[in-house]
């Protein structure tokens, strides 16, 4: 609501949440809290009771619970499912790699600048250009 210009759409919401400072949570109410309930659906700690209570007590949670276990059920849109995290995985990891490759060959470079006797000030200058 504050940044207007990055706004993707008026439809959609996006919020972040980490779960780890979620999992350190000591007093979570599953009964009062929605949000709550959905992060303890979500977090893959939770044993099946809670989850089976959960369930039982939001509508919502019940339709997803319902659609997850569809997706399990048909074993051509779980391989699609698992193809489609495999792609992404490799994806990052050629991402990942083709960073660590390129800052190993711009220190190389920065390396090289400096032995021909350039100024860090140089050095800088014509990196800032590159990127």
């Amino acid at each position: 609501d504050r940044h207007k210009d990055t706004m993707l759409t008026d439809a959609l919401e996006i919020h972040f949440i980490s779960m780890v400072k979620f999992r350190q949570l000591s007093n979570g109410d599953i009964i009062n809290n929605h949000l709550y309930r959905w992060l303890t659906f979500f977090d893959k700690h939770t044993n099946e009771e809670t989850i089976k209570t959960i369930v039982e007590m939001d509508e919502a949670i019940a339709k997803a619970q319902e659609k997850i276990t569809f997706v399990l059920r048909d074993k051509e849109t779980l391989r699609a499912y698992q193809m489609r995290e495999m792609a992404l995985s490799d994806y990052t990891s050629g991402i990942n790699h083709a960073r660590r490759e390129g800052r190993q060959e711009a220190s190389l470079e920065i390396i090289k600048l400096l032995k021909e006797g350039k100024s860090v000030e140089e050095i800088s200058r014509l990196f800032h250009v590159l990127t």
